[in-house]
């Protein structure tokens, strides 16, 4: 409490109008609305923020929520900010000044503009160039700290994807009541109240056998010979069933296999580790399952690579000149490309054929998202140098298996990611000792 009200004394001394004591007029001091843990929130920090959002709001023609609940709001998310700012200080998370310099100048490179042009644009905007450099930091810092606490802690496993895929594709399959699939399958049984090392030894022996059945041309026949008296095996001739008859399990695992194909892995149930060989299908469901459909982009790029030397602004400039150039005729992308991108697609005139979501780097890809087609990008800089963007088509595609899967596996990561970074949220704010007081 002491440590509390020294601090205070000193953001009253901080916060005191400009006029001063010594003149004797009226004196404008801030207000503390909220104390969390060291940190103090001040109502000119709310107003200007309030501010902001409202500025945001009318720029994009968007309603405000009420007054009361917008400064709620916006305390909360202030409140959240300073209790992860502490958290980064405590961690030793810093932006140095020559990393913020750094961002800075990619930041003027984006808007066509030197440092001192970026500079000057961000004063006639209102503020000044220090409280934007500050304010930078803390979103950087905030950002590093995030991928620290919560991004490298997020890993999404093959099950997952594979109950992904099996989600998409249950919805078709459900309607296929008339569709039959053939299947066998070895068991390898477990006694009720299996011990771990009896799940493990059995598992142990079911993936040996899913190992051996794949080099068998009669998977029945071989079931046979191995499942002996007492071996713990037991083979089974399923015949042709509708999905109806089939549990979840079987229909999950062998979708997209055609006859004679093996199920990849070993399933486990209730009964013991099942090892599972398509025989036959009948019916549509024979029909490929990767109904995964994405927009796919063609493009192509000038890449110039990252030199010593070679200045951020000096590329970007060069890839502008191209762009002029493009733009009045007096250049073909694909000549340009060939003549001088840095890159192993430059003899296809920078052509990077078909891509999916999540193929290339994120920087990339969302420039490319938002062209149309046959637009060219503005230099867009990436962890490979600087590039030249041209989107050339267009389509919607299915996935195959190997892409579903990559996609499957975008797609989950973003969502536990957030859920991730929300119930993240949550534990530090709970953590944290935090005092509202009321505002005058």
């Amino acid at each position: 409490m002491k440590l509390v009200k020294i601090v205070l004394c000193a953001l009253g001394l901080m916060i005191i109008g400009q006029t001063g004591f010594a003149q004797n007029k009226n004196r404008a001091i801030d207000q503390v609305i909220a104390i969390v843990d060291t940190s103090l929130v001040t109502k000119l920090e709310l107003e200007n923020r309030i501010a902001l959002i409202e500025r945001q709001f009318k720029a994009a023609n968007r309603p405000l929520p009420p007054s009361n609940e917008l400064r709620d709001q916006v305390l909360e998310r202030l409140i959240s900010e300073r209790i992860q700012l502490n958290l980064a200080k405590e961690s030793g998370v810093k932006v140095s000044d020559k990393d913020l310099d750094r961002i800075i100048g990619n930041i003027a490179g984006q808007n066509k503009l030197s440092p001192t042009e970026f500079k000057d644009k961000v004063e006639k905007e209102g503020t000044t160039f220090s409280k934007y450099k500050e304010e930078l930091r803390k979103e950087v810092q905030l950002a590093r700290l995030r991928e620290r606490e919560v991004d490298a802690r997020v890993q999404v496993s093959e099950s997952e994807i594979d109950s992904y895929i099996a989600e998409k594709d249950r919805g078709r399959l459900l309607q296929a009541g008339n569709d039959e699939i053939y299947l066998a399958q070895m068991l390898v049984s477990l006694p009720a109240n299996a011990s771990d090392s009896e799940l493990a030894s059995a598992k142990k022996k079911a993936e040996d056998i899913l190992k051996d059945a794949g080099a068998e041309k009669d998977f029945l026949a071989y079931g046979k010979r191995i499942a002996t008296p007492g071996s713990g095996v037991r083979v089974e001739d399923l015949g042709y069933r509708t999905l109806d008859r089939l549990p979840q399990l079987f229909i999950d695992a062998t979708q997209g296999l055609g006859s004679n194909q093996l199920v990849s892995r070993v399933l486990q149930s209730g009964a013991g580790f099942h090892i599972i060989k398509v025989i036959d299908r009948k019916g549509s469901v024979v029909a490929n399952t990767q109904n995964i459909v994405v927009t796919q982009t063609q493009a192509r790029h000038i890449l110039l690579r990252h030199r010593n030397g070679v200045t951020d602004l000096e590329a970007q400039r060069r890839l502008n000149s191209f762009k002029d150039q493009i733009k009045v005729k007096a250049a073909d992308f694909a000549q340009l490309a060939k003549k001088h991108s840095e890159d192993g697609s430059a003899p296809n005139g920078g052509n990077l054929g078909w891509m999916s979501p999540g193929e290339l780097v994120p920087e990339f890809e969302q420039s490319m998202n938002q062209l149309n087609v046959g637009e060219v990008s503005d230099p867009v800089k990436t962890e490979f140098g600087w590039h030249l963007i041209q989107v050339i088509e267009r389509r919607q595609a299915q996935l195959s298996a190997d892409k579903q899967r990559d996609y499957a596996r975008a797609t989950l990561r973003e969502k536990k990611l957030d859920q991730a970074y929300q119930d993240w949220l949550r534990q530090i704010r709970d953590a944290a000792t935090v005092e509202i007081r009321s505002i005058d």
